[in-house]
């Protein structure tokens, strides 16, 4: 069954309400004339597919008959279709008027076994929204009475799939950001140049740690331990990596100048001799 036919189902109450014919092989044209009927408030009943059984081909009858108005939606499917043949000669039958919606200015009422000579069997060709609602009003057997409350429509669940498939473009979209800013920095122009260090020798640790990626300010911020090739020139610089815990020098560099940053940091005195 087609999506939009799951969503709105035909009308089973007891109130006046319109028989659409049309042939399964038309569902998809049928739609965009039962969009205009329900946002217009008609209640609309309309046969799906194959009768399948006897107790159903009664039932679509039934429901046929009974209807206010019955509206077809002239094709060659429409003629080929034996259910939406049967069901409208009944209406025709009993004398019931008829509408016919025709999309290419082919009058195929007698291939579908009408009356062409009829007063209440007319024919209509559609070319937009206006023009079925025009013919729709000034049919014979139309009534204010086939009214109900408008249905709001979204094309079937057009408008839904468009709004899940946006949602999982959002979600993409947002963990591509993330991941561009947590790893390489893409989406962020603010922290795409490096922080600048002027002190090769901090600035050679800092770059080895970064295992020669960008040293923007998040990963200046995350840093918590940097190797020392030698003893820089200046430690003021070390104020750009605020999570700086550990500092790893060799002791050649250290008994060669014997000085230290200012600063609560843990020093660890590795490889060279005296």
């Amino acid at each position: 069954m087609k999506n939009w036919q799951k969503r709105y189902p035909p009308y089973e109450g007891g109130e006046p309400y319109l028989y659409f014919a049309f042939a399964e092989a038309d569902s998809a044209k049928a739609w965009k004339i039962m969009r205009i009927l329900l946002e217009r408030g008609c209640r609309v009943w309309y046969g799906s597919g194959p009768s399948g059984s006897a107790e159903e081909l009664l039932r679509r009858q039934t429901r046929a008959e009974d209807a206010a108005l019955p509206l077809l939606y002239l094709t060659d499917s429409a003629c080929a279709d034996k259910d939406t043949k049967s069901n409208i000669l009944v209406n025709q039958k009993n004398g019931k008027p008829i509408l016919c919606l025709d999309h290419d200015g082919t009058d195929r009422r007698l291939s579908m076994g009408l009356h062409e000579t009829a007063p209440h069997i007319p024919l209509y060709k559609l070319s937009g929204t206006e023009e079925i609602e025009a013919a729709l009003i000034r049919s014979e057997g139309f009534s204010q009475e086939i009214l109900g409350e408008p249905v709001k429509t979204d094309g079937g669940g057009t408008l839904g799939k468009l709004t899940a498939l946006f949602c999982v473009l959002a979600v993409l979209l947002a963990v591509i950001s993330f991941a561009g800013f947590r790893y390489l920095h893409w989406f962020r122009p603010d922290i795409q140049d490096e922080v600048p260090f002027s002190d090769p020798v901090i600035l050679a640790a800092v770059r080895d740690a970064a295992q020669g990626g960008s040293i923007t300010e998040e990963f200046a911020s995350e840093l918590s331990v940097l190797r020392l090739s030698g003893m820089p020139d200046s430690w003021e610089e070390l104020e750009k990596l605020p999570a700086l815990e550990t500092i790893v020098l060799p002791q050649q560099a250290l008994l060669d100048t014997g000085s230290l940053p200012d600063g609560d940091y843990t020093v660890e005195l590795t490889g060279g001799g005296a």
